[in-house]
């Protein structure tokens, strides 16, 4: 019998299908990937097709996470527009509504949740609409004036959280290489890194 149970919601992204090959290399743990597309690779884990932005979906798919002793919550909804999009009104209550949605439907059906970690970035720093201070420090640093719906997703956990015995995390990685389905951020520095083993070799940079 497994000794924990994995919820990794935005299993498609590039956050939440690392989170699924690397407890896929464990035996000790049952998997359960949340998206609306099926992801290419499920390492072991078993789908549920959800969408978060629906109360009701979560509540149906209530059932799958019962025993879940552990979520990595890396889902997200980001509007056309980086800047305008991350202070855009509409973008933040969505985000809020999705994360809502889940630990709405979680937390009843597994009594054992030990622990929720969150997945922020260094829009937390206003790097998106400012140069970012260097080194950016816990505490100091956070851009709280800035609209940003990571703020209204860690006020919730944290008043939801309160009185009781699991705890949570927010993980803030200043830059992220990896595979995603259908996602074509980041490609400058793998980019980097193919013309840096070219020159290494004599070749041109095509």
């Amino acid at each position: 019998m497994a000794n924990k149970k994995v919820v990794v919601a935005g299993a498609t992204g590039l956050v939440g299908s690392a989170a699924l090959r690397h407890f896929g290399a464990s035996d000790d743990c049952e998997r359960i990937a949340l998206s609306r597309r099926k992801p290419r690779d499920l390492y072991g884990a078993r789908h549920v097709p959800i969408d978060l932005t629906s109360a009701e979906d979560c509540r149906r798919a209530a059932a799958e996470l019962g025993g879940a002793t552990h979520l990595i919550y890396a889902a997200l909804y980001e509007a056309p527009s980086l800047v305008d999009g991350w202070r855009d009104a509409g973008q933040i209550e969505t985000n809020d509504r999705m994360l809502r949605n889940l630990m709405g439907a979680l937390e009843p059906a597994a009594p054992a949740l030990k622990h929720v970690a969150l997945l922020q970035g260094t829009k937390a720093y206003g790097v998106h609409v400012r140069p970012l201070t260097v080194p950016a420090r816990e505490g100091r640093s956070e851009m709280y004036e800035q609209p940003n719906f990571y703020w209204v997703q860690e006020n919730f956990l944290r008043e939801l959280q309160r009185g009781k015995s699991w705890h949570w995390s927010i993980l803030r990685p200043v830059l992220i290489i990896g595979e995603a389905m259908g996602g074509a951020m980041d490609l400058i520095p793998p980019l980097g890194v193919y013309a840096a083993v070219l020159r290494a070799q004599g070749r041109p940079l095509e």
